[in-house]
């Protein structure tokens, strides 16, 4: 056995993914696709209406497990647009003691448009996790992102919480003093910070503006049996937070909001990726 495949059974399995986009003859296109390990892309997906590319970012061992870690480094050249996401829930399953973790970096330049809608991140009982993501954004470009992290297995009839999970956000702007954030949950504080709720989601969009404010939380307080939720601009970001327990529930509204403000954030209808109805 050679010593680089001991040392990942030993420390655990490391998937590296590098893309960069750009604009080639008036269509954006995957110019770099770089990979190591089980992390990779396969092609870049088009639609008639949109010239988009929809890239499926794809994890065969389909989960993580103490030790692992993902690395997504996305460039977007001046100009370029994409829309990331992901072919199913990202899961994060018992630890050894060691943290999984997924780091992003995305690096968008002048007038370039980013959608990273992942779907959703599960962690499993005594899952010790730690997820970071970090937006650097010139000016001039748009993005909308939304993620929900569900915290709670209820299978067995009784809720059991991952044993720590930390998820960081760092949203870096030219022209503003942007968006950091830290939310820590682990067994003992899990019911108070989510309000007893299994599921958060959050969502993000920039640029937006108090008339996009207003349609989202009309939307947020239109839907029927919903149980938490709110938005907020800072600055031209808008920030919608959504607490519940049923994840397509959530799935459902962070869609509707997704469609609702594209058209005004990106400038286009939404074309749902075809990897969803699959």
């Amino acid at each position: 056995m050679n010593n680089k495949l001991s040392q990942n059974l030993i420390d655990g399995w490391l998937g590296e993914l590098e893309l960069n986009f750009a604009l080639r003859k008036g269509t954006s296109v995957l110019t770099k696709c770089k990979h190591t390990g089980p992390f990779y892309v396969k092609k870049s997906f088009y639609s008639k209406n949109d010239n988009t590319p929809h890239v499926y970012l794809l994890h065969p061992p389909g989960g993580l497990v103490g030790g692992d870690k993902l690395t997504l480094d996305v460039k977007l050249e001046s100009g370029s647009r994409a829309l990331l996401t992901t072919p199913g829930s990202s899961k994060f399953y018992r630890s050894n003691g060691i943290c999984a973790v997924q780091k992003h970096t995305f690096t968008l330049e002048r007038n370039t448009a980013l959608e990273w809608v992942p779907q959703s991140s599960i962690f499993f009982p005594k899952t010790k996790a730690k997820i970071d993501t970090t937006f650097i954004i010139e000016q001039g470009s748009r993005i909308i992102s939304f993620e929900m992290l569900c915290f709670v297995n209820s299978s067995l009839g009784i809720y059991i919480y991952p044993e720590e999970v930390d998820v960081f956000l760092n949203i870096c702007l030219s022209n503003s003093v942007g968006l950091q954030e830290r939310l820590q949950i682990n067994e003992s504080n899990c019911i108070v910070k989510l309000g007893g709720f299994k599921i958060s989601a959050l969502l993000f969009a920039i640029p937006s503006d108090e008339k996009i404010l207003d349609t989202v939380r009309k939307l947020i307080t239109s839907v029927k049996h919903f149980q938490i939720g709110g938005a907020t601009l800072l600055d031209n970001i808008l920030v919608v937070r959504l607490l519940g327990n049923d994840n397509q529930c959530l799935k459902k509204i962070l869609c509707r909001i997704w469609y609702a403000i594209r058209p005004f954030v990106i400038g286009r209808e939404v074309t749902i990726p075809r990897i969803w109805s699959t």
